[in-house]
């Protein structure tokens, strides 16, 4: 029985170790795809629409509608995703990619005229799809945790300077072709297609979700969960002020000039990755990770930052000081492929699902606030109290971090 139990186990072994591999191999592979598009998909569509309308606010508007739309879709499916992961986690996956990449598709063909239909069910259609992407793509936790402990650094550092350089790349791209916009957008759905390859020979790995539809959708209001999920409606909050707002914002500051705009999120990225370990050993050595204070101040002076940046340089600065000095959180945001996961995009238990329908509503909140913002004020008092606003939340958040840490919700 020993022996069979062994041999089981060494089975088990086999297959994730196996399997981190080609996590990374297809992890690569779609947040390279990502990073060329991710990005520059919102800021193509707030582009069209002014083009359509010639009102700055009009297209400002537009983008956090369907921006909504996309989260609606998300904080929907997401218990039938979850629940359906019993079946293996693999399909689920997979079916999450397809889903994105027939999003960015259908953007290109909207952008480029060649539907048929009339160009905001176009644009709906990408805002859904993309919904039902964030909804299906979980990796299994007992994968991703394997990938974490065996990190294989040197080579991890290069695919990630990879990843980095791809908006210096695309902003190259829409500089020097024609088109540019549309070769980026099915550049990135191809990367997305190979990403699947490897994908396919994923060991498929069932989740338990044990809560019904109705259930997790009143789980949201339950007094229990309610640090848990303000918690995460706060990361949302901020998490879309991160990946709309802020990349608008500097896509005006700088002019519309996409060249400039690939060149200073490189140039962050890169300056992050340089950093973020230094803060670490400096964090380590100053005992600053266990103080909130300090992470309150950090987390609000990142938001000012920002804030205050009205050039290049300065929103570099704004940027690489922010990411690098952010603490390890539950809540993933990754600036190389501008998104935002719960338990950093791995399935581990219906609390996951929770937060990342939480994460969700933050974000509709957002454009909420957005729509009603742009045709109230000025576009640049927009930005500026978006920002103030998610610079309020994060100090909040820190608090109700340290609450979920210890465990007192």
């Amino acid at each position: 029985m020993k022996r069979i139990m062994a041999h089981h186990d060494t089975d088990d072994a086999q297959r994730i170790f196996s399997g981190e591999a080609l996590l990374h191999a297809h992890r690569f592979l779609l947040r390279a795809g990502l990073a060329l598009g991710n990005l520059f998909a919102w800021i193509f569509v707030f582009e069209f629409v002014y083009g359509i309308s010639g009102d700055s606010a009009r297209a400002l508007a537009a983008v956090a509608l369907l921006y909504a739309l996309t989260q609606i879709i998300t904080l929907a499916a997401t218990p039938i995703a979850a629940a359906h992961l019993r079946r293996g986690t693999k399909h689920s996956l997979m079916w999450g990619v397809v889903f994105c990449t027939a999003g960015f598709v259908t953007l290109g063909a909207t952008l480029s005229g060649a539907l048929s239909f009339p160009p905001l069910i176009g644009l709906a259609g990408f805002a859904v799809l993309l919904g039902v992407y964030r909804a299906l793509y979980f990796i299994p936790y007992r994968l991703i945790e394997s990938a974490t402990l065996k990190p294989h650094f040197h080579v991890r550092m290069v695919l990630e300077v990879l990843i980095a350089l791809m908006p210096l790349f695309a902003g190259l791209t829409i500089a020097g072709l024609v088109d540019a916009p549309l070769r980026l957008l099915y550049g990135a759905a191809a990367l997305f297609v190979l990403s699947l390859l490897p994908a396919l020979f994923l060991p498929s790995m069932g989740e338990r979700f044990s809560w019904p539809y109705t259930y997790t959708i009143a789980q949201l209001w339950k007094r229990k969960n309610h640090a848990l999920v303000l918690h995460s409606m706060f990361d949302g909050i901020q998490g879309a002020t991160l990946f709309i707002v802020w990349p608008l914002a500097i896509f005006l500051i700088l002019e519309g000039s996409y060249l400039t705009l690939g060149l200073v999120f490189t140039s962050t990225l890169l300056f992050v990755m340089l950093l973020r370990k230094m803060y670490g050993w400096i964090a380590n050595r100053l005992l600053l990770e266990e103080s909130s204070p300090v992470h309150v101040a950090i987390a609000v002076s990142g938001w000012v930052l920002r804030l205050a940046a009205g050039s290049p340089i300065g929103i570099i600065v704004a940027d690489v000081y922010a990411y690098a000095a952010q603490p390890a959180r539950s809540t993933s945001a990754d600036p190389f492929v501008f998104e935002q996961n719960a338990d950093r995009g791995s399935f581990l238990d219906e609390y996951t699902a929770l937060k990342e329908m939480s994460l969700a509503l933050g974000r509709i909140m957002v454009c909420a606030l957005l729509v009603f913002l742009a045709f109230a004020v000025p576009l640049t008092l927009v930005f500026a109290v978006s920002l103030a606003v998610s610079a309020i939340v994060s100090a909040i958040n820190m608090v109700l971090g340290k609450r979920l840490t210890q465990g007192t919700f």
